[in-house]
């Protein structure tokens, strides 16, 4: 029986729970520990090792990769800075809604296949981007990429990781995603060092030999079963209904919603416009291409060893607690971003890269255990459409204020003034879901709390 005289509901021995033996609860500041008998085998970590090779190419080539070309593009094509970043806008509500599709499509068709097909097509759309003659044809075309990044973002991720691994869930999935910065470091110095042997468009026809080449190992290492939508708490998901999963849980859980939402928005929107404005703003600021590609590969490379450390580190203290930090972090790196010289942004992009990887890697496993359940996968794509609004608008709002005043700097203080916003939301969401597991792991496991 459970606390308070309610019987507890007979389980349906048809789906799969995680086993109460394995994932042991807490008080909700710190992830579950985690049985011996709950450790991933050899095949999961080599899935692992397959969605960060394929992440390294495809979301390292789009959204590093091409942003170090803009400089040519730019006096190629003779538009402005703004017209040229919503492409970007573009290609987020692409990979947005894109990825609220794959949701849904990941119920009748392998995680895998898409992966595959998402190779294909980058390769295809970089070669016709290197025929692009006008700014029309590259927002078709960044369309394309963005349905290509999301065949290998976070709900394939999300949906592999909990069909595969029982434990250890946050550092595989901090793992696969350390792809984004591997990726972010190595491709933005290469493509500078490609435009000083070639054009802009023979870069990018030479650029789409890496998916194809990547094709074989992928298909041998991105291999798993249908994600079971029934893994984790049956029980759970019919009482309190399937769309909110584990979420409907939650005291006052709107109001946990919102916060969540409030916190998704001000991180994607501000780490966005940073990101993909960062290599002409330092060049802005005195640096030329080569110390600018070099500043790139300082935010990711940071990224890399944070998403890492990051996932350890919420495996041992929790998930929200330490996503609330890294978002601390960001708005330390962003405010010496926005408001130093050179030098003073060399430590800007340092804490910015270890900020926005705990944020991107946390802020996803964050809604995936709090909508864990049947519907996880379009809970996850829908979220991802939001986080792609978010950043479209932020990509695009650096730019226009650019051409309006000159300088990215009032854009910058904007990014800061939500992130600050949006680490407030995020720690009172923390108080919400804490308090609310406390109350669950009275009655019944629910999942990892963090």
């Amino acid at each position: 029986m459970v606390k308070g005289g309610r019987a507890r509901h007979a389980p349906d021995m048809t789906q799969k729970p995680v086993p109460v033996s394995r994932v042991v609860p807490n008080d909700g500041t710190q992830a579950p520990q985690v049985q011996p008998d709950a450790m991933p085998d050899a095949g999961a970590w080599a899935l692992i090792a397959g969605l960060l090779m394929v992440m390294t190419v495809c979301h390292g080539i789009i959204t590093s990769d091409l942003p170090a070309l803009d400089s040519a593009i730019l006096a190629d094509l003779g538009i402005s800075r703004g017209a040229l970043k919503l492409r970007e806008t573009i290609f987020l509500l692409s990979a947005g809604v894109s990825g609220l599709a794959i949701g849904f499509l990941t119920a009748r068709v392998r995680p895998s296949r898409i992966v595959l097909a998402g190779l294909v097509l980058l390769a295809i759309t970089l070669t016709a981007y290197g025929h692009a003659r006008s700014i029309g044809q590259i927002y078709a075309l960044y369309g394309l990429l963005g349905l290509s990044f999301a065949s290998s973002h976070v709900v394939i991720v999300v949906l592999m990781v909990r069909a595969r691994f029982l434990g250890l869930r946050t550092l595989a999935t901090s793992i696969a995603l350390s792809g984004t910065s591997i990726g972010a470091a190595i491709f933005p110095s290469l493509a500078v060092f490609a435009l000083e042997q070639a054009d802009w468009r023979s870069v990018l026809r030479a650029a789409a030999i890496i998916p194809l080449a990547l094709l074989p190992v992928a298909a041998v290492l991105v291999r798993s079963p249908r994600p079971n939508r029934h893994e984790e708490m049956p029980v759970a998901a019919a009482r309190s209904g399937p769309l909110l999963g584990a979420f409907a849980q939650v005291p006052r859980h709107r109001l946990a919603l919102a916060l969540l939402l409030v916190a998704t928005f001000g991180t994607f929107f501000a780490s966005t416009a940073f990101l993909l404005n960062l290599f002409l703003y330092l060049q802005d600021i005195g640096l030329g291409a080569r110390m600018a590609a070099l500043g790139m590969t300082l935010v990711f490379l940071t990224g890399l060893f944070g998403k890492v450390l990051v996932g350890a580190a919420a495996e041992r203290w929790g998930t929200n607690r330490v996503w609330n930090s890294q978002q601390m972090l960001l708005l330390a790196g962003a405010l010496l971003l926005s408001l130093g010289g050179p030098m003073i942004a060399f430590v800007g992009l340092v804490l910015l890269g270890a900020g926005w990887a705990g944020c991107y890697v946390l802020t996803q496993v964050v809604i995936a255990n709090s909508f864990a359940g049947p519907r996880l996968g379009q809970m996850t794509g829908a979220f991802i459409v939001f986080e792609s609004i978010a950043s479209g608008s932020g990509v695009f709002v650096a730019g226009r204020l650019f051409d309006l005043f000159g300088s990215y700097r009032p854009g910058f203080l904007i990014c800061a003034a939500l992130i600050a916003g949006a680490a407030l939301a995020a720690f009172l969401f923390r108080r919400l879901v804490e308090g609310g597991h406390a109350v669950a792991h009275r009655e019944e496991p629910v999942g990892d709390p963090g």
